[in-house]
């Protein structure tokens, strides 16, 4: 029998969804050690990014990780020397140009909307959306010699992603501020020094004293895991849910610089610019 016109249609979509999922899954790899869901982000070629494939693999990893009977808490990696590069710089010349922003889609909440608690392994260098993302888990490891940075306002344009609420609570008032305005690096031997409430370890610690940390969580009945992950998530849901509206306000007038454009065209991913 020959084929319809539609079933062929059908078939070619069915395939290419097929074919997207597999490329998801080998940007975003799901594994287990025990009863901790390891995810790794490992986008080599989009340098982890917040491209298409990686935000839709993550998603679609912590689903399928707090879908399997197994999982009592995730443990989340990056690669080596990279944990999250945060947005592409096409990304932001997008936003520049107002075609979408940071509050159309909040992918980057999936650690704190994820009913089991996330412990985010940030050995290597988290920058910008990247450090955000890593603080919306329960549970961050950074490393001693790795940089992190809320760099938005290197390029001229206010934070995003929830960060004005986010950095102060995950690391103080005065240090999260300072971070936020300077948009400068920070090595995480630094941080430590600054008191962050954090652990900081040497490089090649940092995953093993993550999963440690991951797995301490897994004890108690998973029920029980849940209804904690909930009532501790929430303030900071509803926190951050205020702290993105009012962002998303200041962007209408901060992406619109024409100086901001020439930043991100020109300096995209350069340390040496303002706030380097």
């Amino acid at each position: 029998m020959t084929p319809t016109h539609s079933g062929t249609a059908r078939g070619a979509a069915s395939a290419r969804a097929r074919d997207r999922v597999e490329a998801d899954a080998q940007v975003v790899e799901l594994s287990w050690r025990g009863p901790v869901a390891v995810l790794r982000m490992a986008d080599r070629q989009g340098r982890n990014t917040f491209g298409p494939a990686l935000c839709r693999g993550l998603v679609d990893a912590v689903g399928r990780a707090v879908a399997d009977s197994r999982s009592r808490a995730l443990l989340v990696t990056g690669m080596p020397e990279l944990f999250c590069a945060g947005g592409s710089q096409q990304e932001l010349v997008n936003f520049a140009r107002g075609d979408g922003s940071f509050d159309t889609d909040d992918f980057f909440r999936v650690f704190l909307r994820c009913p089991l608690p996330v412990v985010a392994g940030v050995q290597g260098h988290a920058i910008g959306g990247g450090l955000v993302l890593a603080l919306y888990a329960d549970a961050v490891v950074l490393s001693e010699r790795s940089v992190y940075a809320a760099n938005f306002m290197r390029y001229g344009f206010t934070p995003g992603m929830g960060a004005t609420h986010l950095l102060p609570h995950r690391f103080g008032p005065q240090l999260g501020g300072e971070m936020l305005y300077t948009a400068r690096n920070y090595r995480g031997a630094e941080l430590r020094e600054r008191g962050v409430p954090v652990p900081v370890t040497a490089h090649d610690k940092v995953a093993e004293r993550a999963y440690q940390l991951a797995l301490s969580m897994t004890d108690a009945p998973r029920a029980s895991v849940e209804l904690l992950k909930r009532e501790l998530a929430k303030p900071l849901l509803d926190a951050t849910d205020e702290a993105i509206a009012r962002e998303a306000a200041m962007h209408r007038t901060s992406f619109r610089l024409p100086e901001v454009m020439d930043r991100i065209v020109s300096a995209y991913g350069d340390p040496g610019r303002p706030g380097g």
